[in-house]
C-alpha cells in the first residue's frame, strides 16, 4: 500500500514539473514578445519626435518668424510691457470675459470679514448657502 501511494506521489511530482517548466518556456517568449513590443512603440514615439523636431525647425527657420520674449534680464517691467504688445498682433490679443464663481465671491467677501448674513444679501443668494460654502473651505 505504501509502495503504491509512492508511486503516486512520484508520477505527481513528474506532471507537476513538467507544467512548470512549459510555464517558464511560455514565460520567456512573452519577455521576449513583449520587449520587442516595447521597442516598436519607443520607435514610433521617436519617429513621432522627430518629425514634430522637423517641423518646429521648419517653422523657426522661416523669414518673419520671431520669438516671444522669454528673457527678462535687465528689462524693467514697462519696457517689458512694449515688447511683449510689439510682438502680439492686434487680432491675436483675446479678452478675458470670465467672471469668478459663487464660491469664490463668497469667500473673497469672508476674507474680507464680512458674516455669512451680509455676504448673502450682498450677492443674493441664501444664508444657508454661504455659510455651508465658507464651512466647506475651512475643512
Amino acid at each position: 500500500m505504501t509502495s503504491m501511494l509512492l508511486i503516486i506521489s512520484f508520477l505527481l511530482h513528474l506532471v507537476a514539473l513538467v507544467a512548470i517548466f512549459q510555464l517558464f518556456k511560455q514565460l520567456q517568449l512573452l519577455k521576449k514578445d513583449s520587449s520587442q513590443d516595447i521597442m516598436e512603440l519607443l520607435e514610433t514615439y521617436l519617429e513621432e519626435i522627430k518629425e514634430e523636431n522637423r517641423f518646429l525647425e521648419e517653422e523657426i527657420g522661416k523669414p518673419n518668424y520671431e520669438p516671444p520674449a522669454s528673457s527678462t534680464e535687465g528689462f524693467e517691467v514697462e519696457q517689458k510691457k512694449e515688447i511683449v504688445s510689439e510682438y502680439i498682433p492686434e487680432s491675436a490679443k483675446v479678452v478675458d470675459d470670465s467672471e469668478t464663481s459663487l464660491q469664490a465671491k463668497i469667500l473673497q467677501l469672508h476674507d474680507q470679514g464680512l458674516k455669512a448674513e451680509n455676504i448673502a444679501r450682498r450677492l443674493n443668494c441664501g444664508k444657508t448657502e454661504a455659510e455651508l460654502i465658507i464651512k466647506l473651505h475651512g475643512k
